[in-house]
């Protein structure tokens, strides 16, 4: 009896000592200053960046837990700039066991903020890590809400491209392999929430900016109304790749309503692209987009740069149309209830839109080639000028039947601060031809537009009837080059109801 109940005590006591060491051990291992110590060597062996932790508190009721405040990770050498990584409070369920073997299971951040350096000053840092010995901590789950990322300018005074991000996990935090992550956040221009998800990792020590990562988005319900000018809802999903630097997308977007504040109303455009985004800046370097407006299919390419700066955005593209319809273009710029001209059209042009507070008309600028063809006026008292255009310049008389007429247009046109200048503009209907050069103001839609009337007929025969014995002896004065008959002509006034007329001073001209 007196041997079991040593025993047992003997138990106890083995017990007892076995957990006033591992509480003894807890309590070394958890030292305040020992955690930090060794939390700020391995953030600065692996990051090669300048780390301070302003406190670090433990409590082991109810349960293991350690906390820290003022985490800062800064670019050696550089007191300037902001910290590259700050995190204002975070904290973590901890242990003996997790101390031994440099692993933690969930780390909750509050006030987490990314400061990217600017190129140059990141291309100064430490060579890249590029992987080998395991890492010496390991998080397995890594939770912050309303986090922000900044993209630092190279110039001071310059506003930072900034990013609100909601809700940020990553998984299996280490230095030298992939991580997967999750992250709800906002674009600031077009302001709408993006959802991403994939992997990020490894770490380059030398330029956290590269760091590669890939995966897949969706993009909400961005408001274009941020870029001035612009207009519509936009939606957006496809994939991702590269680095926070150079991000490769690949997507599809839809805008329901876009409009341009050109005085048009919203149609609808869909788009399929390839783009290459700079995340520092948000520049946007256009590859390849197949965009359809309304039914008019068109290939763009360019670069959308972002300038410092609220809503400060230069446009640069080229435009390509092959087979588009001129309704759904003009429908931008001419809100009515029915086009002002319906037909098929081929362009080439370039397009500008610098930044600045004016309309979208009075910054556009556009440059190149078009071609309209079987090509239809809405407004009746042009189709019927057209029709007896047609008429007298093949000669006809007012008992002839006149078919549709189907008109063609070409020409160069150049649009700078809301002014169109047209060049080499060729109008064709049946019998005539008409060669424009000249302007449009987009401001008061009027036209200014000189040049020739080139017709099959002579002029007698255009007038015809009894006046046509007194014209047909100067037939000749208008004959010129195989035609019937050159009349220098002019159209002016506005849009709705141009004037045509004959410029007498330049008959004998030369």
């Amino acid at each position: 009896m007196l041997g079991k109940r040593r025993l047992l005590w003997w138990i106890v006591g083995v017990c007892a000592g076995v957990f006033l060491t591992l509480v003894g051990l807890s309590l070394f291992l958890l030292r305040p200053e020992r955690i930090r110590a060794m939390a700020e060597a391995g953030l600065i062996k692996h990051l090669h960046l300048d780390t301070t932790i302003e406190q670090i508190e433990v409590s082991l009721w109810p349960r293991w837990r350690v906390e820290g405040r003022g985490l800062s990770l800064r670019v050696p050498g550089r007191p300037d700039l902001p910290p590259f990584i700050s995190i204002d409070r975070f904290s973590m369920n901890v242990g003996p066991l997790s101390m031994i073997r440099k692993h933690v299971e969930t780390v909750h951040a509050d006030g987490l903020r990314i400061a990217v350096p600017p190129g140059d000053v990141r291309a100064g840092l430490a060579g890249a890590s590029k992987g080998g010995s395991r890492p010496d901590v390991i998080v397995d789950h890594f939770l912050t809400h309303d986090a922000e990322l900044r993209f630092v300018r190279s110039k001071p005074g310059k506003e930072p491209l900034t990013f609100q991000i909601h809700e940020l996990a990553v998984d299996a935090v280490g230095f030298d392999s992939q991580m997967p992550f999750a992250a709800t956040l906002t674009n600031p221009i077009p302001r709408g929430v993006v959802k991403a998800k994939g992997h990020i990792g490894p770490w380059l020590a030398s330029d956290g900016a590269h760091t590669s990562l890939s995966g897949e988005y969706v993009f909400s319900d961005a408001d274009l109304a941020t870029i001035n000018g612009i207009g519509g809802i936009l939606q957006s999903s496809g994939t991702f790749s590269g680095d926070l630097r150079t991000i490769d997308v690949t997507g599809s977007a839809t805008v329901p309503d876009f409009s341009l504040d050109l005085g048009g109303k919203p149609v609808p455009l869909q788009c399929d692209y390839n783009v290459i985004v700079d995340g520092t800046d948000g520049t946007t370097v256009l590859k390849r987009v197949d965009a359809t407006l309304v039914g008019t299919r068109m290939a763009v390419t360019g670069a959308i740069r972002n300038l410092a700066g609220p809503g400060r955005h230069d446009v640069g593209m080229t435009v390509r149309i092959e087979n588009g319809r001129v309704e759904d273009l003009l429908a931008l710029a001419i809100d009515t209830d029915k086009p002002v001209m319906i037909g098929d059209i081929a362009l080439n042009a370039t397009l500008s839109l610098p930044p600045g507070p004016s309309r979208v008309r009075n910054r556009l600028g556009l440059a190149g080639t078009f071609g309209l063809s079987r090509t239809e006026f809405a407004n009746e008292d042009v189709s019927r000028r057209l029709q007896e255009l047609s008429r007298r310049s093949q000669g006809k008389s007012q008992d002839d039947d006149m078919a549709r007429v189907l008109t063609n247009l070409s020409g160069k046109f150049q649009l700078k601060t809301g002014v169109m200048g047209l060049e080499q503009l060729r109008f064709q209907v049946p019998g005539a031809e008409v060669s424009l050069d000249g302007t449009y103001s987009l401001l008061d839609e009027q036209m200014n537009l000189h040049g020739k009337l080139r017709m099959q007929a002579t002029v007698s025969k255009a007038i015809g009837g009894f006046r046509s014995i007194f014209i047909r002896p100067f037939d000749f004065v208008f004959r010129k080059d195989g035609a019937g008959a050159v009349i220098p002509i002019k159209i002016s006034g506005p849009r709705t109801a141009p004037k045509f007329g004959i410029e007498a001073g330049k008959i004998f001209g030369k």
